[in-house]
């Protein structure tokens, strides 16, 4: 059958407005016999649905949601699909921030703008601009792109905390946590919390036990544009670790160098390449898997398990 399947996300932030379900009409009307739609309302819905699209051959996978919808349905995928290809991903952009959408140079526009072209192109046969993203595999089950601890899951539980939120709200958050960090306030220490573990990375013991920054990623942009994760696709079968217990006001002092995908030369941070990550934290801690904050952990074990195919539409 193939065909293109979309997957919607109720309670990302540009699907949460659509109340009259006006969305899912336009998108269904969209793919007419050549697809199918389909609302998500939890996890266990999206593995009903990824058994649905397997059974039918779906070729090309719409997920229209915010960056936390690509951990939930990656990890879903992979169970039901196994060792089998995943169709080609097509990011629909519907959350606050799409950093996976703008990390690919995905088009912008709606949702529903970005399903019309590719499905007539699909349509008439012609073939898209792709690109191909390995994906992390945390403990065995959980899928996604970026990973963190410490200072960006704090910072994220302050941004979800707001009124608002989206891109200005972001910028505006950060720039006072880099006010914040410049003068040494109390906002700055909170966020900028260290983290303990013993980390390995391709079986190498990475020379700290103090973590306040932590990212590893198979994208080389994330948020607002920065970019500490420079060499996020430079290897196929590789991500970048970025991590050290460098402090706030240091750290802000290299923030255009981030920004711009420069290596920091910062003594405090281990910037390498690697396959497989061990993380002993000494006691459980949170963590963030592409936008979702995950039950406190004592251990992560990362790899890159599979690579995705994703249509820059």
């Amino acid at each position: 059958m193939g065909g293109i399947g979309v997957i919607i996300n109720p309670h990302a932030s540009a699907n949460r407005k659509d109340r009259n379900a006006a969305r899912v009409d336009r998108m269904t009307a969209t793919v007419g016999p050549n697809g199918v739609v389909r609302v998500t309302e939890s996890l266990e819905h999206v593995k009903e649905v990824a058994r649905e699209f397997l059974d039918r051959g779906i070729e090309i996978l719409g997920i229209c949601g915010g960056d936390g919808s690509y951990h939930g349905t990656l990890t879903t995928f992979h169970g039901v699909y196994g060792d089998r290809p995943f169709p080609s991903l097509l990011p629909l952009r519907a959350g606050t921030i799409n950093y996976i959408a703008d990390a690919i140079g995905s088009r912008r526009g709606t949702p529903e703008s970005l399903l019309s072209r590719v499905m007539r192109d699909y349509r008439r046969g012609k073939t898209f601009e792709t690109t191909e993203l390995d994906v992390l595999c945390v403990n065995g089950t959980e899928l996604g792109f970026v990973l963190g601890f410490g200072t960006i899951v704090n910072f994220l539980r302050a941004y979800y905390a707001l009124d608002s939120q989206g891109p200005v709200a972001a910028a505006r958050l950060l720039g006072r946590l880099m006010t914040s960090a410049a003068l040494g306030t109390h906002i700055s220490r909170a966020v900028f919390r260290g983290v303990e573990a013993d980390i390995a990375c391709d079986g190498e013991p990475v020379p700290f036990r103090t973590f306040t920054f932590f990212l590893a990623a198979t994208v080389n942009r994330i948020a607002l544009g920065f970019q500490p994760t420079y060499m996020g696709t430079r290897k196929r079968g590789f991500f970048h670790v970025v991590c050290g217990p460098i402090g706030a006001r240091r750290l802000v002092r290299r923030a255009l160098r981030v920004y711009r995908g420069f290596p920091t030369g910062e003594e405090l941070l281990y910037d390498n390449l690697g396959q497989r990550l061990d993380v002993r934290f000494f006691k459980p801690a949170h963590w963030m898997l592409d936008g979702d904050i995950l039950p406190e952990v004592d251990r992560l074990e990362v790899v890159v398990p599979r690579r995705v195919t994703l249509i820059r539409s």
